[in-house]
């Protein structure tokens, strides 16, 4: 593969249909996402998950492999804490930079929302990225003063040549054409001419990313919690570098394909967010729904009211075995200690006829899709609206 003779002479079709498309999509769900009302322990839930997706993906196209059990053990660890084995110390390392430049980039941008992408911003990123970590000839945050290779792509050899183009691409993001590009391009872009000027001994690929990972939060699309493209670019690793050297050496400066290509995995990736927010605000919704429900029977403040109650709030998504449950096997079988079978099979007799739970031979699961339906149950119509109109009269006494 030839060296590509980096230039700044590049174009991206910004009114490409396709890309309109994305552009508009990504805006409108990352809006939605931050507009959906959710408490403070589950947007929590949802960071952490974010950021383990984000840290596995960054560290595995890079071929660090991490289960995503392994990457939560260490997040949750002690910075001082050994999880992995001793001859799996650099992926460990690699896992915990990419969590400290996540936690860098929020508290940077929480200071100066306005923060310009400068050379010693990017190096920073990279310092974070490569932080005491043994890579042969890297010097963390300093850009490399000798050639490399990035698989069969062969970068600009000198340190001359990187410390030109570092200072070329630099003042061309913030004062030419990508000046005037939605804010996801500008992000897509810089992360292609990081990669591809390959400024440092190592972590170009991370570094790459985690700048558009920063300009995307900048922008306001990590809108719940931190995500990045890492992820759908682990997932696409092959995609991901064809579209790479085609951008350099086959579309004559054209990088529409590439941004095309992260535009479609950044709407994918906030889709996904979108789903786990919508799946956390139908729990709550179900919960509000089966307090209702109760209180419509007078039962929320009794003991087999507060019984079903606790259990349907903490069955959630799961699909339990009645036979475990009755037999004290499963874990909210303590609600029925010392209560009879009869009247655990009330309880999910009463429960299922207000369609509260789905009963399928001997499995059980709460019926949380009874919150997408337009309409409640037509038994409960009538009563419902009329014990609301009593409980409203209760409260405002």
């Amino acid at each position: 593969m030839p060296t590509w003779n980096v230039n700044f002479n590049t174009r991206v079709d910004t009114n490409h249909p396709e890309v309109v498309s994305c552009v508009a999509k990504a805006h409108a769900l990352a809006s939605v996402i931050c507009d959906i009302p959710i408490p403070p322990h589950v947007k929590d839930d949802i960071d952490a998950l974010n950021i383990l997706r984000a840290v596995r993906g960054t560290t595995g196209i890079e071929g660090a492999e991490l289960t995503e059990d392994e990457v939560r053990e260490i997040m949750e660890a002690t910075p001082k804490k050994q999880v992995l084995p001793k001859n799996r110390q650099r992926a460990e390392k690699e896992a915990r930079n990419a969590q400290s430049l996540m936690r860098f980039v929020v508290q940077r941008l929480s200071n100066k929302i306005d923060a310009p992408l400068t050379e010693n911003l990017v190096c920073e990123i990279h310092e974070i990225t490569t932080k005491d970590i043994n890579y042969t000839n890297n010097e963390p945050g300093k850009y490399r003063a000798y050639a490399v290779s990035a698989g069969d792509y062969v970068p600009p050899k000198t340190g001359e040549e990187v410390r030109r183009l570092m200072k070329g691409f630099i003042y061309w993001f913030n004062n030419d054409l990508p000046k005037s590009w939605d804010p996801i391009i500008r992000a897509i872009v810089a992360h292609f001419y990081i990669v591809s000027i390959h400024p440092f001994g190592e972590g170009n690929g991370r570094t790459s990313r985690g700048v558009e990972s920063f300009l995307l939060y900048q922008a306001g699309i990590n809108a719940r919690g931190f995500y990045s493209l890492a992820n759908f670019y682990y997932r696409n690793r092959d995609e991901y570098i064809r579209l790479l050297d085609y951008a350099r050496f086959e579309t004559n400066g054209d990088l529409t394909p590439f941004v095309f290509f992260a535009l479609k995995g950044l709407v994918e990736e906030l889709e996904e967010v979108h789903r786990q927010v919508l799946s956390e605000v139908k729990l709550i919704s179900f919960r509000d729904y089966t307090a209702e429900v109760l209180t419509i029977h007078d039962m929320l403040a009794t003991k087999a009211g507060d019984r079903m109650f606790h259990f349907l709030t903490a069955l959630r998504r799961d699909t339990i075995s009645i036979k475990d449950l009755r037999s004290g096997k499963h874990e909210l079988s303590f609600l029925y200690r010392n209560l009879s079978s009869k009247t655990l099979s009330r309880d999910l007799d009463f429960l299922k006829k207000r369609e509260l739970i789905i009963i399928e031979g001997d499995e059980l699961r709460a019926n949380l899709d009874i919150m997408t339906r337009y309409t409640p149950p037509l038994e409960l119509e009538p009563p419902f609206s009329e014990h609301r109109v009593k409980s409203q009269k209760r409260i405002r006494k």
